[in-house]
């Protein structure tokens, strides 16, 4: 395989595939990040493309070594029919026959080592494009595994974000209630207040009534009570007037 490497591959196309290597060795699709998966992809890209030019160039010298080897069968088709033809030509044909026969014979000679060589490198592009398959084949379904949970983290991110600020509109709301509650709670205890001040009033205006009651004489509509109330308080009742005195009086006026 190295010396497949050696001779049909520059070093940076074996550079890259041992970097590419190392990569999906280190590469945890359970953990991966975004940019993980990026370089991942950048990576997979061009391997990608190698491995089309790693098909191309397999495919190639399989062709070639097929096309040879069609050439070489041919040719010996050729041989045999030639040494059939020489064992039964007659004296003055059979050495031109011979020797076209020992001319075809040296050209399959060295064709073999050509055969052998076209065979060789077509199985080590073979080798090469199948190893390079292999990994790309191993990097897509890492790739593939890492997005889908990247995308199933993104998507329960999305979901906890949601509830997050369901919880916090929630929590808002019962703020806003609390207050209300706690608003309406002081203005029972205000008006509590207000009721039991408006009590107390109330009931000093009574003392107040009361005494001043007590302190102001009694009247009476009875003209005896009156008349009694007047003499015990040291004042003389006023002078009874008849009616006629009362016309008089308003006659002089």
């Amino acid at each position: 395989m190295l010396n497949f490497f050696k001779h049909f591959f520059v070093n940076k196309a074996k550079d890259v595939q041992s970097g590419f290597v190392k990569m999906l060795v280190e590469f945890d699709p359970e953990t991966a990040s975004e940019a993980e998966i990026g370089e991942l992809d950048d990576a997979l890209t061009k391997l990608t493309q190698q491995m089309v030019s790693a098909k191309t160039a397999w495919e190639r010298e399989d062709r070639e070594a097929k096309e040879i080897q069609k050439n070489y069968d041919l040719r010996l088709a050729a041989a045999e029919r030639l040494q059939a033809r020489a064992e039964a030509a007659p004296a003055e044909e059979k050495a031109q026959v011979e020797a076209s026969l020992a001319t075809l014979l040296a050209d399959l000679e060295k064709m073999v080592p050509e055969i052998e060589r076209e065979q060789r490198e077509a199985e080590e592009a073979k080798v090469y494009y199948d190893e390079l398959a292999g990994a790309v084949k191993t990097a897509a379904e890492r790739l593939k595994t890492a997005r889908e949970r990247l995308s199933e983290a993104k998507r329960r991110m999305d979901v906890a974000k949601v509830r997050m600020e369901r919880a916090k509109e929630q929590e808002d709301r019962a703020k806003v209630l609390a207050g209300i509650k706690q608003q309406a709670g002081n203005l029972g205890t205000a008006f509590d207040a207000m009721t039991q001040k408006a009590r107390e009033m109330e009931a000093d205006a009574e003392v107040h009534a009361q005494k001043t009651q007590l302190l102001t004489p009694p009247k009476s509509e009875d003209p005896y009570i009156t008349q009694a109330l007047m003499e015990a308080a040291g004042e003389s009742a006023p002078a009874q007037t008849s009616l006629s005195d009362r016309l008089a009086a308003l006659k002089k006026k």
